[in-house]
């Protein structure tokens, strides 16, 4: 972004800070040196921590003096961007959307003679597909289907919450996560697709060439991308839906921009930011694989249009979809997140009852909550 950036802004110029370590870690010890940045990205894994080291500031003034048009943005996106936030405040503005496809391996149901997944699939569906080229052949093992290991729990289709924010405790004992978390399970069980090792190991996809059917996020295009199509043939449809829920994808993920308070260039990196929200730079974006956050199907429909290694593959499986509604939020929603998918590695490769599994991972995240909260008093 800094071409473009300081061709459009003379008087700015984009300095990237890079501390020793990334994430949240490495605000903290940018906050601790003195060194703050004006403007920052982040994912939504590190809001929480993010947000209890204060660094961001409220962009309701700014967004009313240049009269910025929030009803640009997808409704889920906006949505989600005020769930972040309380009191009425936006904190922080989008910089692209993510999402799930499921690519597949054209060769491996080719060589079973099966068709190939479709668009719409529900997961029930999509698990009799797996079934049938979940198969050995010459003694090598073939599985069916695999997913991002922590994507599709962090921002589930059933926008189920993960803490309850009165008590700071995790709520994943209700019929919805066990809904959930059964439908996941029930890829595991399907004969000759356990796991071997962990769960969410999608280079068996491309490099092994051993896995029929993965679930990741749009950024994982990008690793296929690069491979000839002589070594990987393959296409992508829609990720699979519930039943009760069509039509319905994952929960708005979304990147975003920040401003810190202590900024003494607020109104520059805010002009920043709404140039990269421009429907000239989002469309820009958009057609180099980053899913455009604006509400303009025009835009939406240009995905992946510069890129000639998408041509002639279904894009579309990325816009089909419409994102759920977002999850009430909360500061601590990552440490169950983490604790959901080791319960469900747990009952996939060492066969722990999943209720078993839930209960203790709810216990592991509540005690690290509350040591995290202890550890900020």
């Amino acid at each position: 972004m800094k071409e473009p950036i300081e061709k459009k802004f003379p008087n700015v110029t984009l300095e990237r800070q890079m501390p020793e370590k990334g994430g949240p870690e490495g605000m903290n010890i940018l906050l601790t040196s003195g060194d703050i940045p004006d403007l920052f990205y982040a994912v939504p894994g590190w809001y929480g921590k993010l947000q209890l080291s204060r660094v961001f500031d409220d962009l309701t003034p700014l967004i009313q003096k240049y009269n910025f048009d929030m009803g640009r943005l997808h409704p889920m996106v906006l949505e989600t961007i005020k769930s972040y936030s309380k009191d009425g405040k936006i904190e922080l503005l989008p910089e692209s959307m993510n999402t799930l496809a499921l690519v597949y391996n054209k060769a491996i149901f080719d060589k079973f003679g099966v068709p190939y997944p479709k668009d719409g699939m529900t997961w029930e569906q999509l698990l009799t597909v797996a079934r049938d080229v979940s198969k050995n052949d010459n003694g090598i093992q073939f599985r069916g289907l695999e997913f991002d290991r922590f994507f599709p729990i962090n921002n589930s289709q059933m926008s189920l919450p993960f803490v309850d924010p009165k008590t700071n405790k995790s709520i994943t004992s209700s019929d919805g996560w066990q809904k959930f978390m059964s439908t996941l399970k029930a890829v595991y069980d399907v004969p000759g697709n356990k796991p071997p090792k962990a769960i969410g190991n999608g280079t068996l996809f491309y490099k092994d060439k051993t896995l029929a059917m993965f679930i990741g996020n749009i950024n994982y295009l990008n690793t296929l991308m690069a491979i000839p199509d002589s070594d990987l043939q393959w296409d992508m449809v829609t990720m699979p839906t519930f039943s009760d829920l069509p039509g319905t994808a994952t929960q708005v993920n979304t990147p975003f921009y920040g401003i810190t308070p202590t900024s003494t260039h607020k109104d520059e990196a805010f002009k920043v930011i709404a140039y990269l929200l421009s429907d000239e730079i989002q469309t820009f974006y958009n057609k180099e694989g980053r899913l455009t956050v604006l509400n303009d199907k025009a835009i939406r429909d240009q995905y992946g249009a510069n890129l000639k290694e998408l041509s002639g593959k279904n894009v579309k499986a990325v816009t089909t979809l419409q994102p759920a509604k977002p999850r009430p939020f909360t500061l601590y929603d990552d440490y169950v997140v983490v604790q959901l998918s080791n319960a469900l590695q747990r009952a996939a490769i060492d066969n722990v009852d999943l209720n078993t599994a839930l209960r203790e991972a709810a216990e592991l995240a509540d005690k690290e909550i509350d040591n995290y909260i202890n550890s900020m008093k």
